[in-house]
């Protein structure tokens, strides 16, 4: 899970740039942008993406003056990120429209994205039909047990229910750990602690791990299953 940073490429294909929104979209990834030559940073989720059409749908701001600044014309400064994936791109506003008293922001497809992959390894979204977990033992602590978020060919990123402060720390290493993978198969494998985030408010900790030790045939067997999961992404993409 490297932090270097891949060459931007310019992406002009029109159903790539569909797919990479419907992925934002599926995983209500928060993006940010910038309107005209305003320098303010606002977040927001893309709504609705329509591939018939090009177009996608931004939600209201939670800005009141950026809002106000909103209209038909206006350049919008686009900027996701899809599970360590930089996605950037200026287009224009067509249209603010109204669903259920709550504006949302019809924006034109861009004529290019620029797109560039943060780590070295790909990270695919785990989906609803293949169960993946984990299991993390934490000295003197009961198994730790979570569902995992993605997964790379280095690493996870797992969800658990809410950790008590230092039960478990960034550079931590944990040894034999296992993890759920789909078909009833598990793998165990030491990994180092290179996340931590908890969210109080939702009742749950993002834990995430780098594979340390791992078998050649295990090491295989994770990156056919990341392979797997990027093929089922897409095609919902496409649908």
């Amino acid at each position: 899970m490297s932090n270097n940073q891949e060459p931007e490429q310019a992406i002009t294909y029109k159903p790539y740039m569909i797919s990479l929104l419907k992925r934002l979209k599926a995983v209500r990834a928060l993006v940010s942008i910038t309107l005209d030559k305003d320098k303010t940073i606002y977040n927001t989720i893309i709504i609705d993406v329509l591939a018939d059409k090009q177009w996608f749908f931004l939600d209201e701001l939670n800005s009141t003056s950026g809002h106000k600044i909103i209209r038909k014309g206006t350049a919008i400064h686009f900027d996701g990120r899809i599970k360590g994936v930089e996605v950037k791109f200026t287009t224009q506003v067509l249209a603010v429209e109204d669903s259920n008293h709550i504006a949302m922001y019809r924006l034109a497809l861009p004529e290019k994205m620029l797109y560039r992959q943060r780590r070295q390894h790909y990270r695919a979204t785990a989906d609803n039909e293949h169960h993946l977990g984990v299991s993390i033992p934490v000295p003197l602590k009961q198994n730790m047990t979570g569902s995992i978020v993605d997964i790379s060919a280095g690493g996870f990123c797992s969800k658990l229910d809410l950790l008590a402060s230092g039960v478990i720390q960034e550079r931590q290493a944990i040894f034999d750990a296992t993890i759920s993978l789909p078909g009833h198969n598990s793998i165990t494998c030491d990994i180092e602690i290179r996340s931590v985030r908890h969210y109080p408010e939702q009742g749950y900790s993002l834990v995430g791990g780098k594979f340390l030790e791992i078998e050649p045939h295990q090491q295989t067997h994770v990156e056919r299953i990341v392979a797997m999961l990027d093929r089922n992404q897409r095609r919902s993409a496409n649908l």
